[in-house]
């Protein structure tokens, strides 16, 4: 197992990570929106409203999936300190809480969004790196006879906190989120050089490849059972996150040959 090294690292646990990944995605996303001509302000605001939007939907997800226990303990539904957030409804809910909030404002979304992207690259790359330790998106259990899976194990938690061989998944996803950062970094400035038009912003590109990643992840995954069609349902939503990305990506240009 060419990574067992990481099971002897100091590795942060998950609340510690994710919120040095919120602050820096913060910062980031002030950065690139102060670039892009944005108020700090309307990007802070958006940010917040984005954390907000995805920690409510993201925990309303998780308690619709584990509804039969919720059901027995209903205000254990109420405890966010205790973890618990559906993955795709954090996605959801970040998107309309900064949609909502730029309405409300009566500004443009998608300028927000793009310059929330980059900040949401970082905060995944934290979220992924907090699962090392918490053992949240653990991979499937390896064997050496496994060969190239076997090479990418470690001896890693699961969500119960049982160790063993298992693809070190949260480290692919680290890398997944890197190539996320750079393309939505990338994505931003060619659009502020091309003064806007048809150029796609870095919403659209992040959300396309975080759907992707979920989709190709899940098949390493030993904690998302298949669900329909043999994949699982964090499968499923990856590729209508993929298809959003991809439309609305498309839908920019349409929309800007439409108008010249």
């Amino acid at each position: 197992m060419a990574l067992d090294f990481l099971s002897r690292l100091p590795l942060p646990d998950y609340r510690a990570a994710l919120t040095i990944g919120v602050l820096v995605g913060i910062v980031l996303s002030l950065w690139v929106g102060r670039r892009n001509g944005l108020p700090i302000s309307a990007v802070l605001d958006g940010a917040l409203a984005a954390a907000v939007g995805g920690l409510l939907i993201g925990r309303l997800g998780y308690v619709a999936v584990h509804l039969a226990y919720f059901r027995e303990h209903p205000m254990a539904a109420l405890a966010f300190g205790q973890g618990g957030l559906s993955a795709p409804g954090v996605v959801v809910g970040g998107v309309a809480g900064a949609v909502i909030l730029a309405s409300i404002r009566r500004q443009a979304s998608r300028p927000l969004l793009d310059a929330l992207a980059p900040g949401a690259a970082v905060v995944l790359l934290a979220a992924y790196l907090g699962c090392l330790r918490a053992g949240c998106a653990c991979g499937r259990e390896t064997w050496p006879e496994d060969g190239l899976l076997w090479t990418l194990s470690a001896d890693l938690p699961d969500l119960y906190g049982l160790r063993a061989p298992r693809v070190a998944v949260p480290v692919l996803g680290m890398g997944w989120g890197a190539i996320m950062l750079a393309l939505t970094l990338w994505a931003t400035q060619r659009r502020r050089r091309a003064g806007g038009g048809s150029a796609p912003g870095g919403a659209p590109i992040w959300l396309a490849l975080y759907g992707l990643g979920e989709f190709a992840l899940g098949f390493l995954r030993g904690d998302a059972p298949a669900w329909v069609g043999g994949l699982s349902a964090l499968q499923w939503a990856g590729l209508g996150f993929l298809g959003a990305g991809i439309i609305l990506g498309l839908g920019r240009k349409r929309i800007f040959r439409a108008d010249s």
